[in-house]
């Protein structure tokens, strides 16, 4: 049989400090029949003709007996746009992603497309290890090829449910995707909704320990960008999560895990606001967003999803809850003495 080709999807946006590392690894990789789709959407620190610098240096060197790169320039009109497009051109028979500042270990992809062959599942994903600015090389990767193969609904609940939600390090089946996209108005969560609906369509599914996915810590990351009206989209998701699961049982919909992870991201989302300028956290506009948060405390909270909350949250959510202004006010002043 044939080595088939696997389609790995990278969107780029201002990631030029970390495009070269990203591409070494994937020249790195064990699995010979690369598709390299780079997106770039719309960089202004020449992202975009490193990407192209790339392409070239692959397709016409020595590189070029693993595949070809190929780069998509487009407006800058967020990732799930970008990780649309890719799809939109991806050829290979599965189909990967792989964020621009991260990268993988030389055997990930070989290792995911083995076990998917091997035991017959519909998606295969690996285990990842964080790493730091400053300390990207400090800890080794030990080989591991202990792996759990589940149901569609196992993975959910152990899973999803557990908070393991992204959409890289797995290896998709590019018919089991078909017509399935990225929702472009959400700028958080929306790989989790792209995760739960593909699963769905899945028999098993399987994960390996083997932590084959470096996950960079970027200080300049989604999470780490100010309080917006966006930000709200980390509630939104699990909202449509809910939705989404709504054909799988309360226990998966309705449970004390799906709640426990709203009353988190509610926290979260309240805590960015609260890092904003008090006068700016007081006028009419984040008022209601205030009051949005509460009213979904409100909806979720229940004795068992609290009591999977750690002692820290649940004194969070109460405070909140009952004295939103004050929680703001004490979480703004402690991190500003730090």
């Amino acid at each position: 049989m044939s080595t088939p080709i696997i389609t790995v999807i990278v969107p780029i946006f201002n990631e030029s400090e970390y495009i070269d590392r990203c591409m070494n690894s994937l020249q790195a990789q064990t699995h010979r029949r690369l598709q390299i789709i780079l997106v770039d959407g719309g960089s202004t620190d020449g992202s975009g003709a490193l990407c192209d610098k790339w392409a070239t240096k692959w397709n016409m060197g020595p590189d070029s007996n693993m595949g070809i790169v190929e780069v998509i320039h487009t407006a800058n009109k967020g990732v799930s746009e970008s990780r649309n497009k890719g799809l939109s051109h991806a050829a290979g028979e599965y189909v990967t992603f792989l964020d621009g500042d991260d990268w993988l270990e030389p055997d990930a992809i070989s290792k995911m497309y083995k076990l998917m062959e091997e035991k017959q599942v519909d998606m295969a994903g690996l285990s990842f290890i964080s790493r730091y600015p400053g300390e990207e090389n400090s800890e080794k990767v030990e080989a591991d090829d202990a792996f759990d193969t589940m149901s569609a609904r196992e993975f959910l609940a152990g899973h999803i449910l557990k908070g393991d939600v992204h959409v890289w390090g797995r290896l998709y089946k590019k018919s089991l995707i078909g017509d399935l996209r990225f929702r472009k108005d959400l700028t958080i969560g929306e790989d989790m909704l792209f995760v739960i609906e593909y699963v769905k369509k899945c028999d098993r599914v399987a994960h390996m320990s083997y932590r084959g996915y470096d996950y960079f810590r970027n200080p300049g990351g989604t999470m780490a960008r100010p309080f917006s009206a966006s930000s709200m989209d980390q509630v939104k998701c699990w909202d449509e999560a809910r939705l989404l699961l709504a054909h799988e049982g309360d226990e998966l919909s309705d449970g004390p895990d799906l709640r426990a992870n709203m009353l988190i991201s509610v926290m979260l989302t309240a805590s960015r606001m609260a890092l904003l300028d008090r006068i700016i956290v007081t006028d009419d506009v984040h008022k209601v967003y205030i009051r949005s948060l509460r009213a979904k405390i409100k909806e979720y909270k229940n004795h068992a999803a609290m009591k999977i909350l750690d002692r820290g949250y649940r004194f969070k959510v109460r405070l909140f809850r009952l004295f939103p202004g004050l929680y703001m006010s004490l979480y703004h002043r402690h991190k500003a003495a730090k």
